[in-house]
């Protein structure tokens, strides 16, 4: 608007306010999308599928061809299935599309503690015949695989659809989403009974067992003469769908809400609107999923700049260190934290009781916790079962583990893989050495090929680290980047020092003084000056003139004359009138003509 403003010369000149563009913005998107959202989208599914080929879609028409249900999942979102299929989070939502379609999106948890999405549908209604389409295409996606736990709102629908296509799943309500519709019908009443209201919250929450759950609810219910409230006898029947003392064995972890699915959900509408198509909506998946990736890839380098402490000195908090991917890592050591808030006293044999210093734990309450422990099995059995329910030991146990002394390890039974540094996916090539000669020295080839393969070798285990995220790619590439500089500018320096010492300089060589001399050039050229060249060396072997010839010189082809004085009985080099032999060569002809 301020640039309408600049345009009308004031804001108050501008014929028309921020929601008219809206509104027009929306109808040009509305117009633009009219009669081909569905015919773009399936030609986004296909351009998407030539680069990933495990993606997955399915559509449901109806008489008329209009779509009625759609599902899709990508490859990455099939493969992470397959390791994070023990527990599932699914919810569905409005106002995400123009159609008023609710969105339907499978959320599970991976090895960070992250929610990742594992597919996604539209349903032009919520009946139970179109979860049970949705729920089949899910599961024909995922290669027949159920999930092993499922939490959900309460929807009579959905839950029908769970029993009759997931019949092997464990199925949970959410907990909040009940405790808020009874909040509507027993707000008063707990509003003028507070110790009903506690009693009430801490049956719900910190009975471990059902049978304490129910032993708990009766003594409630009789305690505060609520026996006539129909509204508490409602809650009781579905206690069995959303009470996690029913649940304790099940692996849920870190919630009993759908609060994961929720949460995507309000991430989701960072990207969408109502008023968006089906098309806009996928592009906008496509990169939110893409973002989830992202944030997996660089979870263990988030904190990296920071000097990292850890919270006590125990062996144990440094083992879970090393085993535990980092947001799981923290999740233990607020349970190890915790351990400072109890005490434990030893019943009989192997059994504890672990009790709060001083009043209420959070997450816990103020109750008791008993704890068996076999610490020479490395077995501690917590009846809180956390580690059941999140994978991870319990501040009771640990409480236990710490007066027995067993403090160095987890016991390895007890490290779900799940929550565990991910194995590496990149195998580095390593370069194979030249074999170390030890009877003599290695060649210039062979000390060249040791440092060449010493090199790769250390740089690949480097890279390796470099490529676990951006930054840490950035950073090598930065280095690298400045190593080239420093190794060009040495190259171009060595090759101008091979290039001086190839031309010769004026008081280059060796001066006959000092060869001969022996005195560092200090001797005079005068007293040399009698010293003649070296006769021609005669070489042992056969006289030439004895030598055997072959056929071809046994007679020359013509008489061979002196080019000095035309002679045919002498050579040029023999010509009397070219050579006058000096008296010690004349010695020597004698003798050789001697022989």
């Amino acid at each position: 608007m301020t640039i309408m403003a600049e345009l009308y010369g004031k804001l108050a000149h501008v014929p028309y306010e921020r929601k008219d563009v809206s509104n027009y913005m929306a109808s040009i998107d509305t117009a633009a999308r009219k009669n081909n959202d569905m015919s773009k989208l399936l030609a986004q599914f296909e351009e998407v599928k030539v680069h990933d080929p495990e993606f997955f879609k399915k559509i449901d028409l109806d008489h008329d061809d209009r779509v009625r249900r759609i599902f899709w999942v990508d490859g990455p979102a099939r493969a992470a299935y397959k390791k994070y299929n023990d527990c599932l989070s699914f919810d569905a939502t409005y106002m995400t599309n123009c159609y008023s379609m609710p969105f339907a999106p499978f959320i599970g948890i991976n090895r960070y503690g992250q929610s990742i999405q594992l597919g996604c549908g539209f349903l032009r209604n919520e009946q139970i015949e179109d979860y049970v389409w949705l729920f089949e295409a899910f599961l024909e996606a995922m290669d027949g695989v159920q999930p092993i736990n499922i939490i959900t709102d309460q929807d009579a629908s959905m839950r029908s659809a769970i029993l009759s296509v997931f019949p092997d799943c464990c199925h949970r309500n959410c907990r909040w989403h009940i405790m808020q519709n009874a909040q509507g019908v027993l707000g008063n009443d707990m509003a003028k009974n507070e110790p009903l209201r506690l009693e009430f919250n801490a049956t719900i929450d910190y009975s471990m067992t059902v049978e304490e759950f129910e032993t708990r609810w009766a003594e409630m219910i009789l305690k505060h003469n609520v026996a006539d409230n129909t509204h508490l006898q409602d809650i009781y029947d579905m206690r069995a769908s959303f009470v996690p003392a029913y649940f304790k064995d099940r692996f849920f972890p870190f919630l009993q809400t759908t609060a994961r699915s929720e949460g995507f959900n309000a991430v989701l509408k960072r990207y969408v609107t109502p008023h968006h198509s089906l098309s806009h909506f996928f592009e906008q998946y496509m990169k939110l999923q893409e973002k989830i990736d992202v944030a997996e890839d660089s979870n263990e380098f988030k904190e990296e700049d920071k000097i990292f402490r850890f919270w006590g000195e125990w062996p144990l908090e440094e083992h879970a260190f090393h085993v535990y991917t980092m947001p799981i890592y923290l999740r233990f050591r607020a349970e190890l934290r915790k351990v400072t808030s109890y005490n434990a006293t030893h019943v009989a044999g192997q059994i504890f009781d672990v009790v709060p210093v001083a009043g209420s734990v959070f997450g816990y309450g103020k109750r008791t916790y008993r704890v068996e422990a076999n610490s020479e099995e490395g077995i501690y059995i917590c009846e809180c079962s956390k580690i059941n329910r999140d994978g991870l030991l319990c501040c009771h146990a640990l409480r236990v583990m710490t007066q027995l002394g067993a403090v160095n390890e987890i016991p390895a039974h007890y490290i779900l893989p799940r929550w565990t540094v991910p194995p590496d996916d990149i195998i580095p090539e390593k370069v194979e050495l030249p074999p170390m000669p030890t009877d003599r020295k290695l060649s210039n080839k062979e000390r060249k090929l040791l440092r060449y393969g010493t090199l790769c070798n250390n740089w690949t285990d480097y890279a390796k680290i470099a490529a676990e995220s951006e930054k840490a790619t950035a950073l090598a590439e930065k280095y690298m980047r400045e190593l080239g500089k420093e190794l060009a500018a040495m190259k171009i320096s060595a090759a101008a020092k091979r290039k001086d010492k190839k031309q010769p300089s004026k008081n280059d060589g060796v001066t006959p003084e000092t060869e001969i001399g022996g005195d560092g050039g200090q001797g005079s050229s005068t007293q040399y000056e009698h010293v003649r060249d070296p006769i021609l060396t005669t070489t042992k072997g056969r006289p030439e003139e004895k030598r055997k010839k072959s056929g071809l010189h046994l007679k020359a082809s013509k008489p061979q004359k002196c080019r000095g004085c035309g002679s045919a009985q002498h050579s040029t080099s023999e010509c009397p009138s070219k050579i006058t032999p000096a008296p010690e060569q004349k010695e020597f002809d004698f003798f050789r003509d001697m022989v």
